[in-house]
């Protein structure tokens, strides 16, 4: 869509809006924008006064007659992830008992989902959510904490000798499967919303995308870290023989802290040194695979010993793809404007735990 910029007056410019963005948006005589220079030449224009119109619910309908089993589980997830406010699934006869236990246990596993009407061939869920009351960034430190307790879960295991603590990973889990679901819904809600983007602080297209990675390197992370906690369920004693592993734990925990507080910061000075970091701790795990496995008591032992130091290795490189993410965030288009023509260096952080 082009308009042609036209002269109005003596030194002033102007040029018309599309009707389709006027009526959707409430815009009339008198109507008072607001204007916002981004990068690169672009302006974002948005209505300055008075509250948005209130949105058409989004409605999907899903004939699940011939899906087979957990189809309608993953499409509803995916209808949650793209702003679908209602799924109707139908069927042309009654609706089997397996595709009933998907939709309820999939309800049950989302934030803000919840089954509102249910007959022989028709199940109707509507998500109750408020997009503009979660910011992206209180969710992702949410999401950041509840791996760290998977990892306290894990320290304390090792320490003790004991499993118990780590009864609570499965709860953790879940928490942090609901939170990323929500979190990938909000970016996908922002992308199209600029009132969105605004208000849960993310309002840079760019951004958007970073974000959407780092949500899923999290949920990532957190599956490695559930994975070894799986593993020390098995054999709570393996800190007598190999006391190396609780102290690999603390260093991608430290790893964890500062590549978060760099990401936050967008800090080129902090994620550099958090990347250097990392890449040291994988590369000394080379040497200490060999030494665990040697000192294994069998087989068995020695292949719970590298599945572990495996899991730890995969979740570094994902918090190795966060600070890649905050590097290349430091001099995108909108962050070097907002630093006036600079990148935002920021001196690096001392490690430490994040704010309570």
């Amino acid at each position: 869509m082009l308009r042609r910029v036209q002269r109005t007056g003596l030194t002033s410019l102007a040029v018309t809006l599309p009707k389709s963005w006027t009526e959707a948006h409430g815009v009339h005589h008198g109507t008072v924008l607001r204007f916002q220079e981004l990068a690169e030449g672009r302006l974002e224009l948005a209505p300055a006064t008075g509250t948005p119109q209130e949105p058409t619910p989004r409605v999907l309908h899903l004939d699940a007659t011939e899906a087979p089993p957990q189809l309608v589980a993953r499409l509803l997830v995916g209808a949650y992830i793209t702003g679908q406010d209602r799924v109707i699934i139908t069927a042309r006869r009654e609706l089997s008992a397996e595709v009933r236990e998907e939709v309820e246990r999939t309800a049950r596993r989302v934030l803000g989902m919840s089954l509102i009407e249910d007959e022989p061939t028709r199940l109707e869920v509507q998500v109750f959510l408020d997009a503009t009351k979660h910011r992206l960034p209180g969710l992702i430190d949410r999401v950041v904490r509840m791996i760290r307790l998977e990892l306290e879960a894990c320290d304390r295991t090792l320490a003790t000798g004991s499993a118990e603590p780590l009864g609570q990973i499965e709860h953790i889990e879940e928490e942090i499967d609901r939170f990323y679901l929500l979190m990938a819904r909000q970016i996908l809600l922002a992308s199209n919303d600029f009132h969105i983007a605004r208000e849960i602080g993310v309002p840079s297209h760019h951004y958007q995308f970073g974000y959407r990675i780092v949500a899923k390197m999290l949920e990532v992370t957190a599956d490695l870290t559930a994975a070894v906690s799986t593993e020390l369920a098995a054999d709570p004693d393996l800190a007598k023989g190999a006391p190396e592993v609780r102290a690999l734990l603390s260093r991608f925990d430290d790893a964890l802290v500062r590549t978060m507080k760099a990401f936050g910061e967008v800090s080129p000075t902090g994620a550099h040194a958090a990347l250097t970091a990392i890449e040291q701790s994988i590369a000394d795990q080379d040497e200490l695979s060999g030494v665990l496995i040697g000192r294994s008591r069998d087989k068995e032992a020695a292949a719970r010993r590298q599945r572990i130091l495996s899991d730890i290795g995969t979740a570094l490189e994902m918090l190795s793809i966060i600070n890649e993410i905050t590097l290349n965030r430091s001099v995108e288009p909108e962050t070097v404007a907002h630093g006036g023509g600079r990148a935002l260096v920021i001196r690096e952080m001392p490690a430490g735990r994040l704010p309570a």
